[in-house]
């Protein structure tokens, strides 16, 4: 199925709102969870950490659609900021598992004992997942950087006495295209006006 350019940006904004929705409603659950702020308090921070990483989970289907909708409409600008969206999002998710890890050890040392099991599980689960959002963001931040930049390079103008390379177009191999054989045919069997002027045609063979 061909689609207009018109008919792409059409469609490229419906995901794009679909993907500010997700991640709207994601975070805004996360606000009313951790609203009003305690951050003296080591029992809220713990929490708090755990729900962010929550959030930021549900933050991965939005930056698929974001991403899939800026390379259906080649928009390079937009792939540039979520690209080093991602990047910044995968240091401070690991920056939050740092702060999340200490906060854990001091709170779990004044747990009573028949609740530490509990919260080690719940602590683990939370720390499964910053790692591989950490991870994730980290590995999509680089790996849009690398497509960028073959998708840059693979845009280069044509060879001398041809046409440059269009916009967009991937170019394969270096050969210029075949042209055909020339072969000189003697006046006498080309139309009168050749012979007229005394010339030589040229046939091409096919």
């Amino acid at each position: 199925m061909n689609l207009s350019a018109t008919q792409l940006r059409q469609l490229g904004s419906v995901i794009y709102y679909a993907a500010v929705a997700l991640m709207i409603n994601s975070f805004a659950q996360f606000a009313i969870q951790v609203w009003p702020l305690k951050l003296s308090e080591l029992n809220w921070r713990v929490g708090a950490a755990g729900l962010l990483m929550d959030a930021l989970l549900g933050t991965v289907l939005p930056l698929v659609l974001f991403t899939f909708a800026a390379f259906m409409n080649n928009d390079r600008r937009l792939l540039q900021v979520l690209r080093w969206a991602a990047i910044v999002i995968g240091v401070l998710t690991i920056a939050l598992l740092v702060s999340f890890a200490l906060d854990s050890v001091q709170i779990r040392a004044q747990l009573p004992q028949n609740v530490k099991g509990n919260f080690i599980k719940v602590a683990a689960r939370a720390s499964l997942i910053g790692v591989l959002l950490a991870s994730l963001f980290i590995w999509t931040g680089l790996t849009m950087g690398k497509v960028l930049k073959s998708q840059g390079t693979v845009r280069t103008a044509g060879t001398a006495g041809t046409a440059p390379a269009q916009e967009g177009m991937l170019l394969v191999g270096s050969r210029e295209p075949a042209r055909p054989a020339l072969r000189a045919v003697d006046g006498s069997d080309t139309k009168t006006d050749g012979r007229k002027d005394n010339t030589s045609a040229v046939q091409l063979d096919a």
